[in-house]
């Protein structure tokens, strides 16, 4: 009898806690992005800071950390103007916009373009802030120190610079991955210190801790991170291909008017034939054409004894542009400028007629585009992240020289349900993509569930 005890107990087979149980679900974990922004004045010394509040529906486990800077790029210029009483945009000729503008770019402040049009009498105050230099994007320097309240611990040993520990602020760089992930505890914070270094540049910088919520109420996070989905979905497919399984991406397409502070938002249905596991996400922009063909007024051009014709750069007004162009900014190619100016400095009073189309380029640029994002899951009420993120902070730069944003954990969208994702508009107009990418897993409602 002693000896069937024995070979019973040698038979009992422990409980694996590595593989799906009934009852276990995959979006117990959830990927998850966790922000802070700061405001800078551009003054060196000034401190600001900011504290993240992790939720109570779960822990937060951190993988990664980037950050990105909004700069605030347009800068109010006075553009001098004849008359003392009202003046017309349209008439404004480039003699009097300042050279270095013509070079860098300028543009119509996007708040009062869409209420100005060129043959519209306005009063001459305008001329203060009706126009803008769109200033070249800089680097920005700044030391940061971050602390965990729960545990109260500081995660450097002194204030740290941003690049030696995160790299350029223009998000050409793959994300900082943590030596170790880190668990912050639900109802803890994490207080983010800032001390700016950068002398006149502005903006809203946005540091991001990337990772995911356990939101399995007592589960230990060994047991978490080995958790995997049902087998009619699984998260991991490597070495067990299967025909049910296959490659799919979804796309949000949203249109930018270039307006900042302006909200556009679209769904992605996930549709009926099964569910959708997306593991990294990825962006662009496109334009419409950079060129910028005008039609210079005949009252302008001349011909030379040669017979080519020309025209005065100087006299150009600015109603020959369209007003898409003026909302984005455009400015002189550059390597058109020996053409363009004169040895004075000055604009050109005879430039070749035939270069007129190519002479101007808009500063609308795929890699300049700047938005805040926020993604929403219909399917289980969450968002998937704290706050809207700034897209270089949250996905890296933006002209695609960067590895795909991938989820810490993968992320499964329900059938019949869908992706919302907002944006808040900063800079840059056209098409705006972003690509959930990720697989299908077909025939597999029953088998997607909490």
């Amino acid at each position: 009898m002693l000896m069937d005890q024995q070979t019973s107990r040698r038979r009992a087979v422990p409980r694996r806690y590595g593989t799906a149980t009934p009852g276990t679900s995959p979006t117990s974990v959830i990927p998850y992005d966790y922000a802070a922004s700061f405001e800078l004045r551009g003054i060196p010394g000034n401190i600001v800071q900011d504290v993240i509040n992790i939720s109570v529906d779960g822990v937060f486990v951190a993988v990664a950390i980037g950050y990105g800077f909004e700069e605030e790029r347009g800068q109010t210029i006075e553009v001098p103007i004849n008359s003392a009483t009202t003046f017309k945009p349209g008439d404004v000729t480039l003699d009097k916009i300042p050279p270095e503008l013509l070079i860098t770019g300028f543009r119509l402040d996007p708040k009062l373009a869409p209420m100005v049009f060129p043959d519209q009498e306005l009063p001459a105050d305008f001329r203060k802030k009706l126009f803008q230099r769109v200033k070249p994007p800089e680097e920005i320097s700044f030391l940061f120190s971050m602390v965990d309240s729960a545990t109260g611990r500081e995660l450097q040993d002194e204030p740290t610079h941003n690049i030696a520990s995160l790299g350029k602020s223009d998000g050409e760089r793959p994300f900082r991955l943590l030596a170790q992930p880190m668990a912050f505890q639900p109802r803890s914070t994490i207080r983010l210190q800032i001390a700016e270094q950068s002398e006149g540049i502005r903006g809203t910088l946005f540091i991001v801790l990337y990772g995911y919520k356990m939101l399995a109420a007592g589960c230990p996070e060994p047991l978490v991170r080995t958790l995997h989905g049902s087998p009619a979905c699984p998260i991991e497919t490597v070495g067990s291909p299967s025909a049910r399984i296959l490659p799919f991406d979804y796309v949000a397409r949203l249109e930018l008017s270039g307006t900042p502070k302006n909200i556009v938002q679209t769904e992605v249905p996930i549709n009926v034939e099964g569910g959708f596991v997306t593991t990294a996400l990825g962006y662009g922009l496109a334009v419409e054409q950079r060129e910028m063909p005008i039609q210079v007024p005949d009252k302008i051009t001349t011909t030379d004894p040669s017979g080519r014709k020309k025209f005065d750069l100087s006299s150009l007004p600015l109603r020959v542009f369209s007003l898409g162009s003026f909302t984005a900014g455009f400015r002189i190619r550059p390597n058109f400028l020996r053409v363009a100016f004169g040895d004075n400095g000055d604009p050109a009073t005879a430039v070749p007629l035939s270069l007129a189309d190519s002479l101007f380029e808009s500063l609308n640029r795929p890699e300049d585009v700047a938005f805040r994002y926020s993604i929403f899951d219909s399917g289980t009420g969450r968002d998937l992240q704290n706050q809207p993120i700034n897209n270089i902070a949250g996905l890296g730069i933006a002209n695609g020289d960067r590895p795909f944003k991938k989820f810490a954990r993968p992320m499964i969208f329900y059938p019949r349900s869908t992706i919302r994702v907002t944006v808040e508009e900063h800079f840059g107009r056209g098409t705006l993509f972003l690509v959930f990418q990720g697989y299908k897993a077909l025939g597999s409602p029953a088998g997607v569930r909490r």
